[in-house]
């Protein structure tokens, strides 16, 4: 075995050791031009809601919630009756009101109660709008608060407004482009603004034999897209 040499092994320093670090090479910002669309689409509604109310008024409110919950109970056996199977009936409010007279310069008197039940009916056939209405206030409600149409399934209308809209919001970053001197390339963000159903709605009446005539509903999209732009 070859003998080591001490001596030599003191002059044997640390290694010095040298790395180098490339960062990559960054890219340039995208030059982008930004436009929203609005587009408007028009569709035929094929369900209607009806709220109705019955208001009783009494002197207790036990009184008045007594009377109200046997017209309440009237209305909706009648309504319910009318529709048949193309529809639904539930309440969607109940409330219970003091009511008071306010003397001048005297306490506040309380008078009595009022209770107000309101009931909603969701029609599927709308050629019997008129007669539920007619029932309702037959059988005893108070007020036809509102009736409304809407669409059982809007998911083909909004998505026919927002592609409506998508045409536009790019129609008008080209046209941006354009008076620049400059192209548009691919599409880098779009964002949904909101695909939104305006319903039909009317007032309420309480006309013998009333006429109702639906209409058409407006689905409004609104769309917002960021594009590139090229030379």
């Amino acid at each position: 075995m070859t003998p080591v040499d001490n001596n030599s092994m003191r002059f044997l320093g640390p290694l010095l050791v040298v790395s180098s670090f490339i960062a990559p090479a960054q890219t340039p910002p995208r030059s982008t031009v930004q436009a929203s669309g609005t587009a408007n689409v028009s569709v035929t509604p094929d369900q209607a809601q009806i709220n109705v109310s019955a208001v009783t008024q009494a002197s207790t409110a036990q009184e008045a919630a007594s009377q109200n919950a046997t017209i309440a109970t009237a209305i909706q056996s009648a309504m319910a009756q009318a529709i048949g199977g193309s529809g639904s009936v539930k309440t969607v409010n109940y409330s219970v009101t003091p009511n008071y007279l306010y003397p001048q310069n005297a306490s506040p008197v309380l008078t009595g109660y009022t209770v107000t039940n309101t009931i909603q009916v969701t029609l599927n056939d709308l050629s019997i709008t008129g007669k539920v209405i007619d029932t309702a206030t037959q059988s005893g409600a108070s007020r036809i608060d509102s009736l409304q149409f809407t669409l059982k399934d809007d998911t083909d209308a909004r998505s026919q407004a927002l592609k409506a809209a998508t045409v536009k919001a790019k129609a008008k970053a080209e046209a941006m482009a354009a008076s620049l001197g400059l192209k548009t390339g691919g599409v880098l963000v779009i964002q949904e603004s909101g695909a939104v159903i305006q319903p039909l709605t009317t007032p309420g009446t309480a006309v013998a034999s009333t006429p109702v005539q639906p209409g058409q509903l407006t689905v409004t999209g609104n769309v917002t897209i960021s594009v590139e732009l090229l030379q």
